[in-house]
C-alpha cells in the first residue's frame, strides 16, 4: 500500500487567498466575464437557494456559462503564472518535497477549478491533482454546472474514498493538510492531520485532538 499527503489549496497552500476568486476579478478586468454574466450567476444562486438546495454558492459556475472551455483555460493558465503562483507558500513547497523524498504520494483536492488545480499540480511537482470539473456541453461550452463530485467539505470525503481504492492508499498511514473546520470530515481519514493556516474553530479542534498545527 502507498502512502499519501493530501493538500488542501485555497487558504493552505495559498495562504488567505481564494484562487477561484483571483481568477474571476481576472476575468472582470479581462471583460471575458461581463454584467450579463455577474446577473446569471447571482440570479442561479438565488434561485437555488430558494429552493432549499443548500448553500449553493461554491458550487454555482454560471458566471463562466456559454464560455468556450478551451478558452477559458488559455485564461487559467495567465492568471495562475501572474496572479496565483507568486503567492504560493515557499514552507509548502519544501514541505511537500521533504515528504515526496520520503515516499509520499503528493496529492492536491480542492475545490476550485479543476484547470486551475492542474496548474497548481505541475507547480508544486504534485502526483494528483483533484478538482472540481465543469460541465461541457457538445460543442465545447460550459453549461454553468458541476460534472461528478464537488471536491468541497463532504465532497472531498468521497473524493478521498475513491483515490484511496484506485491507489491502493495506506489511509492510517498518511497526512492530510487543510485550514477551515469543513476540511475535518477529511482530514479524519487520515493518521496524520495537520492544521495549517488554522481558523480559530479548526484550531480549537485540532488542539482538543492533539494534531500538528502549523503556518505555511
Amino acid at each position: 500500500m502507498k502512502k499519501a499527503a493530501i493538500f488542501d489549496i485555497d487558504g493552505t497552500i495559498l495562504k488567505d487567498m481564494s484562487s477561484e476568486r483571483v481568477f474571476f476579478r481576472y476575468l472582470l478586468n479581462k471583460k471575458i466575464i461581463t454584467a450579463k454574466d455577474v446577473l446569471r450567476f447571482t440570479t442561479a444562486f438565488t434561485n437555488n437557494l430558494f429552493l432549499l438546495k443548500g448553500i449553493y454558492l461554491r458550487k454555482n459556475k454560471y458566471y463562466l456559462k456559454n464560455k468556450d472551455y478551451r478558452e477559458i483555460v488559455s485564461y487559467v493558465n495567465e492568471c495562475f503564472r501572474d496572479r496565483i503562483s507568486p503567492h504560493i507558500s515557499p514552507i509548502a513547497l519544501e514541505e511537500m518535497n521533504r515528504l515526496k523524498k520520503a515516499g509520499y504520494m503528493i496529492i492536491l483536492l480542492s475545490g476550485t477549478l479543476s484547470p486551475l488545480v492542474e496548474c497548481f499540480r505541475k507547480y508544486c511537482n504534485a502526483d494528483i491533482g483533484i478538482g472540481t470539473s465543469l460541465g461541457i456541453d457538445k460543442d465545447g461550452a460550459i453549461t454553468g454546472e458541476v460534472d461528478g463530485i464537488h471536491a468541497y467539505s463532504g465532497g472531498k470525503v468521497r473524493v478521498v474514498e475513491r483515490i484511496a481504492a484506485e491507489y491502493n492508499l495506506d489511509l492510517p498511514a498518511s497526512s492530510a493538510y487543510a485550514n477551515q473546520y469543513l476540511d475535518v470530515k477529511f482530514m479524519r481519514m487520515v493518521g496524520s492531520p495537520v492544521a495549517v493556516n488554522a481558523t480559530r474553530l479548526l484550531r480549537f479542534y485540532a488542539v482538543r485532538n492533539q494534531w500538528r498545527t502549523v503556518e505555511f
